[in-house]
């Protein structure tokens, strides 16, 4: 292992990893009568029976589950009773969890139902619904499964994605920034700077781009719509932007837009109408406590929640942005903070946009564990792997991971999504220090990491000015920091031609590329030791490897492999490694990886 790093804290899942807020987000999430669209399969298909799953605690004396559905937008409804599972105990609430279930039929494709569950105790006619445990039919969670068959587009699997903060991205036009000497001012980036730089982004390798927002909105960052159906003035017009797509496409580059539809700006019109006016037509587009008080995003006061709940006109007007920027042109949408709209409103997204574009891929920003993210698999095609974020960083940025940590994450990950379910893969982003800056600046952790990245099956994203390596003044969360626009310094193309990892970048997306089934391969553990810091995973029969020498010297690894008299083709570097003695030897500089392939 190298020199202690003195690692700073990582704020990837806020403080939810920690042990004791852990539990307590546990016990809450164990407490009552829930539901959190846990079924099997996760992302039912047509001819697939569901099995639904319930939790009750024992402070519920509940005797009767109840699931409630609808096939025709709740014209009629049918009922359907759940029988007890498994009883456990749980320390962490300290009661026992009553586990109960229920199966509905196979559903033909095109087939949408809608449901409810509630729960019943001896004697009483008070019933308690699950998740948000309301007592009125008409409050109660509303769930639904939508047997599409649809999965997502076969470009998004080799797709390599580039993300723009648009902002602080490029001006354009020669222009030099408005201003740097304030990160929490607008720098001035804009469309026409982004199209510029297409060939730029091309050139690494990349095939898609992620924009930060682009709607019309106050603020520099954009996670605050004004306008869903116009361009930030801004950043631009909309005769820009449209030039922009049709140039990216020219060069094989997917648009991804980023799409927030959880929160708006409270300059929005529509709230602000309903803001001065109790009986404002657009009062129920938003969630109030009580009027004029209101729910916003993270008690932000300039976000007020969106009221996305079935039969909300907020939903409609929502879907119908989607829809018009797909006929538009973009090919995908990052959906920000996907937790906090009703589950099945991205049921209703993902449907509404597959009608548009067929090959349309979404994939939600779902900052929470496993099983929550995995619960989506059949409303987003997608989700962010903040999970594999936090064991890249925690094992090659900071070391707080032992390669054993690292390689036990590895054989439980990948299995454990439904097949088929995306995983966009990262380890940074605009809401994060960077890879490099918690990394103390070591260029060759970052290049190791990056390695690891564009092999492992997800699609890789790399946050813009990583091909510099762009850093940091301070940290997002030391004293003297200024929060996440820490992480959104400028490009500062006048240092262009002494950007670092521009070709590097372009052989990993020419390694993926080559090596298509990244995509779908699982890599399993073959070399493990922690004492020389080496770890090495393979594919089925050992065709390919993937070498770590995480220690700050050289080191000899002997292989074992599958394959008999073959010789080891270092992707990278063109150097053979020859079969001998039903193993390959190579010796691998410090801090550095490998990827070899049998010929």
């Amino acid at each position: 292992m190298t020199e202690n790093i003195e690692a700073p804290r990582d704020y990837i899942f806020g403080e939810l990893d920690q042990p004791g807020n852990a539990a307590v987000w546990m016990k809450e999430r164990l407490t009552g009568v829930r539901h959190y669209s846990q079924k099997v399969p996760r992302a039912p298909k047509p001819g697939d029976a569901v099995i639904l799953k319930v939790t009750t605690d024992s402070g519920h004396a509940v005797d009767e589950i109840i699931v409630w559905f609808t096939m025709d937008e709740w014209q009629t409804t049918h009922e359907m009773p759940f029988e007890k599972a498994d009883l456990k105990w749980n320390s962490i609430t300290w009661s026992y969890i009553q586990e109960w279930q229920v199966t509905l039929p196979p559903r033909l494709e095109g087939v949408m139902l809608r449901y409810k569950i509630g729960a019943k105790t001896d004697n009483s006619e008070i019933v308690t619904f699950t998740d948000n445990q309301a007592h009125s039919f008409d409050e109660a969670t509303h769930y639904s499964i939508w047997y599409g068959g649809s999965c997502n587009p076969e470009w998004s699997k080799q797709a390599i994605v580039y993300q723009v903060f648009v902002d602080r991205f490029n001006r354009g036009d020669g222009k030099d920034w408005k201003q740097t000497s304030d990160v929490c001012q607008p720098f001035g980036g804009t469309i026409v700077g982004v199209t510029e730089r297409l060939p730029f982004i091309k050139d690494m390798g990349f095939n898609a781009i992620w924009l930060t927002p682009i709607f019309a909105s106050p603020s520099h960052h954009g996670y605050d719509a004004s306008d869903y159906f116009r361009i930030n003035p801004e950043f631009g017009t909309l005769e820009e932007f449209n030039q922009m797509v049709s140039e990216a496409h020219q060069l094989g580059i997917r648009i991804i837009l980023d799409f927030v539809a959880n929160h708006c700006s409270n300059k929005h019109p529509y709230f602000q109408d309903a803001l001065k006016n109790n009986n404002s037509s657009y009062h129920d587009w938003f969630v109030w406590k009580k009027w004029p008080a209101y729910d916003s995003f993270f008690d932000v006061g300039t976000m007020p929640k969106i009221n996305l709940a079935y039969g909300s006109p907020a939903r409609d007007h929502l879907l119908s942005v989607a829809k018009y920027w797909l006929e538009l042109g973009v090919d995908a949408y990052r959906l920000d903070y996907a937790y906090g709209p009703e589950h099945d409103f991205w049921v209703d997204f993902r449907k509404t946009c597959l009608a548009v574009n067929p090959d349309v891929w979404t994939f939600g920003e779902l900052v929470l564990p496993a099983d929550i993210q995995a619960s989506y698999a059949d409303s987003l095609g997608g989700s962010l792997d903040f999970l594999l974020c936090q064991a890249l960083r925690s094992t090659f940025a900071t070391e707080i991971w032992s390669l054993s940590q690292f390689a036990g994450f590895l054989n439980s990950h990948y299995h454990y999504f439904p097949v088929g379910h995306s995983l966009p893969s990262f380890i940074d982003n605009h809401d994060m220090d960077r890879f490099f800056t918690i990394a103390k600046d070591n260029i060759q952790r970052l290049r190791l990491a990056l390695l690891v990245l564009y092999v492992l099956p997800g699609p890789p994203i790399i946050y813009y000015g990583s091909e510099i390596p762009l850093s940091q003044n301070h940290l997002l969360h030391e004293g003297g920091g200024l929060g996440f626009d820490e992480a959104r310094l400028e490009m500062d193309w006048a240092e262009e031609r002494g950007f670092k990892l521009n070709d590097y970048l372009k052989k990993l997306a020419d390694i993926r590329l080559q090596e298509a089934f990244y995509a779908t391969e699982s890599w399993k553990v073959l070399v493990l030791d922690e004492q020389e810091q080496v770890l090495v995973l393979a594919t089925v029969k050992t065709k390919s490897l993937l070498v770590m020498n995480r220690s700050d010297q050289p080191k000899s690894v002997d292989i074992p492999v599958a394959y008999d008299e073959a010789v080891y083709l270092d992707l990278l570097t063109g150097e053979r490694y020859p079969y001998s003695d039903h193993q390959v030897r190579v010796l691998i500089p410090p801090m550095t990886g490998m990827v070899l392939s049998a010929e």
